[in-house]
């Protein structure tokens, strides 16, 4: 699919109750579905929506957009009866590039999820420091226990997820635990 389409398909659904299917590059086989809620050549924010449900705001690269399409369909009109956007806040965040996105998301104060989907590499915690061309970021593993800061390039990163029920949980417990 033409880059031009797909921006176009953004276009059209962000801010609206318009649902996106995304397919990307990385994973053919599986899809996702967001509702668009900012946008530009680089990168999309979107809120993820699965079964009637949201779960936590995703920024991604367009370019890794294999293929989008609208979904206007009988979920889509649920969604719309349920309100399930009522509550939903665009966040603040600057989509000029991945440093302004962690300066964003570092004023936030949030776990966030870093992953590069072509490496199979997945990353769980916060930010320490944003830098020019990386972010210097702790993480914690699957017992909780905090691990040593780390640098991730900006040019590996395909995802960065934030405020899914996950990590809303791991923040609630580990935000005051000592690391």
């Amino acid at each position: 699919m033409k880059k031009e389409k797909i921006i176009s398909c953004i276009e059209n659904a962000c801010g609206t109750y318009e649902l996106c299917r995304c397919i990307f590059s990385y994973d053919k086989k599986s899809y996702w579905y967001f509702y668009m809620l900012d946008f530009n050549a680089k990168l999309f924010l979107g809120v993820e929506e699965n079964d009637f449900q949201l779960n936590g705001f995703h920024i991604r690269r367009v370019d890794d957009i294999k293929k989008v399409e609208s979904r206007k369909d009988t979920c889509t009109w649920i969604n719309r009866k349920q309100e399930i956007l009522k509550n939903v806040r665009k966040p603040a965040i600057n989509l000029g590039s991945w440093q302004t996105v962690f300066e964003s998301l570092e004023r936030l104060n949030c776990f966030l999820r870093i992953e590069n989907e072509y490496k199979n590499k997945m990353f769980i915690g916060k930010i320490i420091k944003v830098k020019k061309k990386s972010v210097i970021f702790q993480e914690f593993d699957a017992d909780g226990v905090w691990q040593e800061e780390i640098e991730i390039n900006y040019d590996k990163i395909t995802s960065v997820i934030f405020k899914e029920r996950y990590l809303l949980t791991w923040q609630k417990y580990l935000r005051n635990m000592s690391n």
